[in-house]
């Protein structure tokens, strides 16, 4: 690294090729220990040797480089004044400055008309940071590191006034050796933090931008001679019996004397082999040992033995460095990668670090969770997306298992979209851009070789391809046997070097299919992007898992992304809500593409992380004969028998669990067993069996229960969920010129004739149901991925089209007979309806009554030259205190007719608030397919539904148009009704390949077919 500054200036607005300044070299993430016992527990911020510098710190922000002042880490130098802020957390979420979301441009674009490598200048916040430590004489004596794993995006380091050190690269570490700046007792360290540098130009990933000290800050303290950086390779042997550790150490200081002891423990902390060596002259000493009997690591059974080095100067012990590893092996075998000998599919997904209450920061509690929820779901591996992760999230991805595609930070995509005249794409064979990337790639694998976790190095997002990325990939190769190395790269020419897999983002379904068929370049087929997950989203994920599956080539796909990146806010009247890039001054329609999380800012999970889950079971059901319960079971884990697990069995019906047990598996991986439940036949109408496989035992992750596989077979579908409605007493019918009534005791339906010539006003027990007209709706509140499809224009001929007749005159109802059967117990009402599409549509619902109820049968006809439509259904507003809804259908999450295979059906109840899933924006929601029967509660009063044979269901407080007419939950109206959608059919959700991308073609509700909706309301 440089070592002396240019002017304090050029090294972050304009010269890219300076990185830093007086930076200790990169090495593995290490932590020196005081004695043996203490590195055995191998915890970094226990040591007593550390001091984490954390906590509260003296700040002030500054509008830009020319305003700060140069003196203010001087020891001398009034900061009473200042504010304290917590580090680590970006000063954006602090309430300094202003957060802003950008994705493929960059955030200066617009206000400086700059081109790369410059960084702006007029408008660039300076952050000073002040923090005092003491120092006492036993230090002084010491080497003493303090070290920055996190800051945003550039810094000057200030020991005492004394400028001392700079880096950039937000997601890289810094250390610098400060042992020679410091004085017995009180120590000013001096941060000067920029928020954009030259090194910004290649960090355009799709975030929010943010400034400040973001990850743990903290100093450790060394002898003269100790281990600078240690690389451990642990495999097993092919027989999965042996495990090989290999070990380089790097020494510093006299090596006359100096001596190196290896001990591997196992998890039960005994000792399991040994190695002493004798410091080579070089400094570089190579250690090895055999370990017997092992237990390989895997996502699956993440086994970690500890490693500890012991430096000893003449024999007596100096410094203890421990690192925890598993034997595993990565290997690109025939065109197949392979963890431990065996095809893996890495059922992923993306992840940013991302807290909606501290930014960038991001807690162990929330690294936990985080992980714990991916493991519950059956998420087996992420991607650092698209930078390193804080060193304590890999930790705990060895500790628990995870695999880990570990992603450089390098985003160049602005450059390539940049309204900038003269801005070029980024790095390509640039030579000015070609060391600061290579630091960034050396730094990356450095720092993380010596995870477990980690199986692949990537070579950073969306930057296509040029010299310097091949240069990259080549530095990896030749550094690092163990692992392969991703890039996507489909634009890039000569992608086969810099990439040793195929990688797509949201390639469609048959394009997987298509590169598997024909075997294109031999290489594994990754997607390290797909089923965007921005608002309801995640339709026809099924499409790619089937294929994971079927062709071997084809190993997996990373979802994007985790968490929605929202910013818990207070708004002017003091209510809490996650808020989005538009709600920081900028365009509220792009703000809210930062929301694409399997689980909401806040760490709840979404309906679509239940349908992951589902998809990424490594168990496969499937009926020979389910009314017998003879199934066969396949098992899909890589190195786990399901004898783990307990097969719990039941079968239900409406009204519950009439039968159950629990069986017993012993089946070895990419095995397959018919099991017989040895059932009899329960009922002659519908019921179901339901498998669920189920922990044992606690784990780690999930307590003894917990259902790791599930499935449910249909029995009789069908069979008896309709009954046609009884005759029962006499009707009376009062044909009038204002309107037609069919009247029982406890009956009254009214039908509009003057205006309307609709359903009016149903009347049940002398209780008024309807709020109004029952009508036709071809519409629903536009998710993300039909704004981003634009189907708000394109399909916006049926935004009102249903709608009561008025100022539009959308729909003209007429009534055009009627007839009394049955001795006059039953009446049948014809309609019609003219649907003012261009051209017009039609639609005929034949009411038929008794006074049991009323059968609605409405057949529906779209003039094919039109576009396909969202929703065919027919719509009922109730009186506001209907609030339960009790259905036969699948739940208990909201589903949609490409998104439901994690639904089971079954009898559910819900309050209706309950059934609103809270999008970062509102969109719709809620929906249920495969609905036989509903019943809707208010006070004293129910509205019942029975489908023939089934709908989709959608209850709400709002009508489709109200909810897509605002831009947060918490600015929803106060609801004044209970809308209630019985839907012949809804379209698709769709995000399976991108976001805005049209749903499956079969999941479109297209113009030239008839749709049908039969059912009937019961009071």
């Amino acid at each position: 690294m440089e070592r002396n500054f240019t002017d304090g200036y050029t090294e972050w607005q304009s010269n890219p090729e300076i990185v830093a300044v007086n930076k200790l070299p990169q090495h593995a993430t290490l932590m020196p220990y005081e004695d043996f016992e203490e590195a055995k527990k191998a915890d970094r911020y226990a040591s007593s040797k550390c001091k984490l510098l954390n906590g509260k710190w003296k700040f002030k922000l500054y509008k830009n480089y020319a305003y700060r002042p140069t003196d203010f880490a001087d020891p001398n130098y009034d900061t009473h004044n200042w504010d304290t802020v917590t580090v680590p957390c970006s000063w954006q979420m602090q309430g300094y400055d202003q957060p802003q979301y950008c994705n493929v441009r960059y955030p200066w674009e617009g206000s400086e008309d700059i081109t790369p490598p410059n960084a702006p200048v007029k408008h660039n916040p300076v952050g000073c940071y002040i923090k005092k430590i003491k120092i006492n004489e036993a230090t002084l004596s010491k080497r003493v590191v303090l070290c920055f794993e996190g800051v945003e995006s550039a810094f000057y380091l200030y020991i005492n006034g004394e400028r001392i050190g700079y880096s950039e690269s937000t997601f890289n570490r810094a250390e610098f050796d400060i042992s020679r700046y410091l004085k017995e007792g009180s120590n000013v360290i001096g941060v000067e933090v920029y928020r954009w540098c030259t090194g910004s130009w290649l960090e355009c990933q799709d975030m929010w931008r943010l400034g400040g000290i973001f990850r743990d800050v903290y100093i450790y303290t060394t002898e003269r001679e100790y281990i600078r950086d240690f690389e451990i390779h642990a495999e097993p042997d092919s027989q999965l019996h042996d495990g090989y550790i290999n070990v380089t150490v790097k020494t510093n200081g006299a090596y006359e004397g100096l001596s190196l002891d290896m001990s591997v423990i196992d998890e039960n902390g005994d000792m399991v082999a040994l190695d002493s060596q004798y410091a080579n002259e070089d400094h570089v000493t190579p250690m090895k040992a055999i370990v017997t009997n092992i237990k390989p690591w895997s996502a699956e059974e993440p086994h970690l033995y500890t490693v500890i080095l012991t430096l000893k100067n003449n024999s007596l012990p100096i410094e203890y460095i421990s690192q925890k590893i598993g034997f595993r092996a990565v290997e690109i075998k025939d065109g197949i990668i392979k963890i431990n000998g065996r095809r893996v599919v890495f059922k992923g997904t993306n992840r940013h670090e991302f807290d909606c209450h501290t930014g960038r920061y991001i807690t162990e509690e929330v690294m936990r969770t985080d992980i714990e929820l991916m493991k519950k779901n059956n998420i087996n591996a992420v991607r650092t997306s698209h930078y390193p992760n804080a060193p304590r999230w890999y930790e705990l991805c060895d500790e628990y298992g995870l695999y880990v595609i570990d992603e450089n930070n390098i985003e160049t995509h602005g450059t390539g979209w940049s309204t900038i005249i003269g801005c070029p794409q980024l790095p390509g064979s640039r030579p000015e851009w070609e060391k600061a990337c290579m630091e960034r790639i050396k730094a990356l694998y450095q720092r993380d070789k010596n995870y477990s976790c980690v199986v692949c190095w990537s070579l950073g997002n969306e930057s296509l391809g040029g010299e310097t990325p091949k240069k990259m990939y080549k530095w990896l190769k030749e550094n690092d046997k163990s692992r392969f190395v991703h890039f996507e790269c489909d634009r890039a020419p000569d992608e086969t070097s810099l990439s040793d897999v195929q990688s797509k983002m949201y390639a469609k379904p048959w394009e997987c299919e298509e590169y598997a068929l024909t075997g294109r370049d031999g290489r594994p087929y990754i997607l390290c992007e797909y089923t965007h997950a921005m608002g309801n989203s995640c339709g026809s994920t099924d499409e790619y898992t089937r294929l994971w599956d079927k062709y071997p080539c084809l190993q997996g796909g990373f979802v994007w992304d985790w968490v929605d990146q929202s910013i818990l806010t207070t708004d002017e009247n003091g209510k809490e809500y996650l808020a989005y890039g538009g709600d920081f001054g900028e365009n509220p329609h792009d703000g809210h593409f930062c929301g694409n999380g399997l689980l909401f800012g806040d760490r709840t999970v979404t309906p679509k992380l239940c349908e992951i889950k589902k998809l990424y079971q490594n168990v496969d059901f499937n009926a020979i004969d389910a009314e017998r319960g003879i199934i066969e079971i396949k098992n899909k884990f890589l190195f786990t028998n399901l004898n783990h697990y307990d097969l719990y069995w039941s079968q239900s019906s409406d009204k519950g669990i009439f039968a159950d047990g629990i069986v017993h598996i012993d089946l070895e991986p990419f095995e397959k067993t018919t099991v017989n439940l040895e059932l009899t036949k329960a009922s002659s109408t519908e019921y179901y069996l339901n498998l669920e496989l189920r922990e044992k035992n606690d784990t780690p992750y999930c307590k003894a229960g917990h259902i790791v596989a599930e499935e449910q077979f249909v029995i009789n579908e069908f069979v008896s969920t309709y009954d046609e409605l009884e005759s029962g007493e006499e009707l009376l019918v009062d044909d009038t010129y204002g309107s037609l009534r069919i009247i029982a005791d406890d009956l009254n339906i009214r039908f509009e004739k003057r205006e309307r010539n609709q359903l009016y006003s149903i009347k049940a027990n002398g209780e008024e149901m309807l709020s109004a007209p029952m009508r036709l709706n071809f519409w629903r509140a536009l998710t993300d991925n039909d704004r981003g499809s634009r189907a708000g224009s394109r399909l916006g001929c049926w935004r009102d089209a249903g709608d009561t007749p008025g100022i539009f005159n959308n729909t003209k109802w007429r009534i055009e007979n009627y007839q009394i059967l049955e001795s006059g117990k039953k009446v049948v009402v014809v309609s019609s309806a003219e649907v003012c599409t261009q051209p017009t549509s039609k639609a005929v619902v034949v009411y038929t009554i008794t006074s049991n109820g009323m059968e609605i049968d409405m057949e529906f006809k779209p003039n094919d030259t039109l576009p396909e439509i969202p929703e065919v259904s027919l719509l009922f507003e109730l009186p506001k205190d209907f609030e339960t809804v009790t259905y036969l259908g699948n739940g208990p999450e909201e589903n949609y007719i490409d998104r439901a295979n994690a639904c089971k059906i079954g009898l559910y109840t819900s309050k209706i608030n309950d059934m609103w899933v809270n999008y970062l924006k509102p969109q719709e929601c809620g929906n249920r397919t495969g609905v036989r029967y509903a019943t809707i509660i208010g006070d004293k009063k129910s509205f019942g539904i029975v489908a023939e044979p089934v709908c989709e269901l959608n209850v709400s407080h709002y009508t489709p148009k109200e909810v897509e007419n605002v831009w947060h939950q918490k600015d929803m109206p106060e609801y004044n009704k209970t809308v209630v959608r019985i839907i012949a059919r809804q379209q698709g959700v769709g995000g399976y390949d991108s976001w805005g991308a049209h749903c499956n073609e079969k999941y479109k509700n297209k113009s030239d077919k008839t749709y049908r909706l039969k059912f009937q309301l019961r009071f």
